[in-house]
């Protein structure tokens, strides 16, 4: 009878650990609504939480199982516990995005999106994306070249000394971007600082050449073709590329039921692996040998003694 008691006691801590979800999911949806930022503290409590209510169901678990409690009995009333906790957690994840919070997962995904686009923000670029991004750029400058619009009055002369002028400016556009030796630089190839970098260092190296050659006639058409390009080279964006090329990664769910079903799933195999290391604590803690233990104990000495005095005589 206390045998069965004691997994009982699994399915009411398997109940409390759902309500205990459901309650973290509530919580999430306001700290949706108000933008808090402190996503990460959300998660540790849940972790908290969750080890909380398992290491306490075991614990009621391992009062009232009747013979001494094994690894193996332990992890199953952790298994339990997590299973009955996934279940109601399934199904409350079902009406919550059916009926409490309809646009719940889109707004999940949106942060998801915006987090991930935090994390490339961070990265550096990579020696891949410089180069295309080089290449890009260049392309821009030519395809500028063949496109603008000369004046009649422009002769050959005129049109070679700006296309040497564009070449010029490249190449130092070029130097410029590709050289990370100084320290103080590091910052600029970070993914979310990089596009700001570029389009400043084109803007300076066309302040330099016109400083340096503005007695040119083809300066100023120099200065328009490298303006033209400049208003193209934001869309080069390597942080938005990489942010396109990659987000499909970032987990999508449009219907309630197959977020619940992988929400539940990844809570019963945290169970399992919280629940591993609780078994195994509750497992290995003995109840220490008392005194009042001891003077309770027969004493065998004397038990010996009577059995002797009471056996058969054979001589």
């Amino acid at each position: 009878m206390k045998e069965k008691k004691a997994y009982l006691s699994t399915l009411k801590w398997g109940a409390i650990l759902g309500v205990v979800l459901a309650a973290f999911e509530l919580v999430k949806m306001f700290a949706r609504r108000v933008d808090y930022a402190g996503g990460k503290v959300l998660d540790l409590a849940l972790i908290i939480g969750f080890i909380l209510v398992l290491y306490a169901g075991i614990k009621e678990f391992k009062d009232l199982y009747t013979q001494r409690l094994s690894f193996a009995k332990a992890f199953l009333g952790c298994i339990i516990i997590s299973l009955v906790g996934s279940v109601i957690f399934f199904g409350y994840s079902m009406f919550h995005y059916a009926v409490i919070e309809p646009d719940g997962l889109a707004k999940k995904y949106e942060i998801a999106l915006g987090n991930y686009r935090k994390v490339i923000e961070r990265d550096t670029i990579t020696q891949d994306e410089m180069k295309t991004y080089l290449n890009q750029v260049e392309s821009l400058f030519v395809a500028e070249q063949e496109s603008f619009s000369w004046p009649d009055t422009a002769n050959d002369a005129l049109k070679q000394e700006a296309q040497k002028g564009i070449g010029m400016i490249y190449d130092y556009f070029l130097l410029k971007i590709t050289d990370k030796k100084a320290v103080d630089t590091a910052d600029n190839y970070k993914m979310g600082n990089f596009d700001t970098y570029a389009r400043r260092t084109l803007v300076e190296t066309l302040a330099l050449y016109v400083e340096q050659n503005e007695d040119n006639s083809s300066t100023p058409y120099v200065k328009q073709m490298v303006q033209n390009v400049g208003h193209q080279i934001g869309e080069l964006n390597p942080a938005e590329v990489r942010f396109e090329q990659n987000k499909s990664r970032v987990p999508h769910y449009d219907k309630p039921g197959r977020y619940a079903g992988v929400s539940a799933l990844m809570n019963l195999l945290y169970g399992m692996f919280f629940g591993l290391f609780i078994a195994m604590y509750h497992y290995t803690s003995k109840k220490p040998v008392t005194e009042e233990m001891v003077e309770d104990a027969p004493e065998i000495d004397n038990a010996f003694d009577e059995e002797d005095t009471e056996a058969p005589n054979n001589q």
